[in-house]
């Protein structure tokens, strides 16, 4: 009987994710890019969690992104690593994990957590779209890294890191800000008379120096 209610479960959880895998409709198809509608019960975090980690697992997939609240799954990938038909047979077989027949409802009076506000800021669309833009942004680097590696024979060390590059950028973009609002007294005044103006240029000396000094700091020392 135990054999019987098991086998019972089993073809109603596999009936269940073959109506899941027919409801997930291609709804955008790009070169590298397709989206797929997203049932409400995969709709969980715990059913997205298997999703996006199946997924990132694919040699050639360098994004995922499950869009709960919208109801849609996001994939890019490499088409020269992998193919759209080497991920829709992994997403099924994840789709047929993440359905889950047997979970208990929640007690009752058990209300869930209430997120808090940094919870809330995190899934707010321009902070999730500008984390997403990054993931992208870093992917890509890193296999442009790993292209060049195979290509010349020797790895790049240390890799394309995001964030050091906006911070450089921002960096130099405050330094040509400065040298441009203050380009004429550099040359009407500064120049001309530069012991009047000796804390000018000792401040300028001095943020040359802490720029200098950052840059180097921040080269990622090769081992020999």
């Amino acid at each position: 009987m135990i054999a019987r209610r098991g086998k019972a479960a089993q073809a109603a959880r596999e009936a269940r994710a073959k109506v899941l895998w027919q409801a997930m409709a291609v709804r955008h198809r790009l070169p590298g890019h397709v989206r797929f509608d997203l049932p409400e019960p995969l709709r969980s975090a715990e059913a997205a969690a298997v999703l996006a980690g199946g997924l990132e697992v694919i040699e050639g997939v360098y994004r995922v992104h499950v869009f709960t609240g919208a109801g849609k799954l996001s994939i890019r990938w490499f088409e020269d690593v992998c193919t759209l038909a080497d991920i829709a047979r992994v997403l099924a077989g994840l789709v047929a994990e993440a359905v889950d027949l047997d979970r208990e409802p929640p007690a009752p009076g058990e209300e869930p957590a209430t997120p808090g506000w940094l919870d809330c800021l995190k899934e707010a669309g321009p902070v999730r779209a500008a984390r997403r833009r990054y993931e992208d942004l870093k992917a890509k680097a890193d296999v442009v890294r790993q292209i060049v590696a195979i290509k010349t024979g020797k790895p790049v060390p240390g890799g394309v890191d995001l964030q050091e590059w906006i911070i450089h950028f921002c960096n130099d973009l405050v330094a040509f800000y400065l040298i441009r609002s203050h380009w004429d007294r550099i040359i009407g005044q500064w120049l001309p008379r530069p012991w009047a103006f000796r804390y000018q240029w000792m401040t300028v000396f001095y943020l040359t120096f802490l720029l200098v000094r950052y840059r180097k700091g921040a080269v990622p020392k090769v081992k020999k």
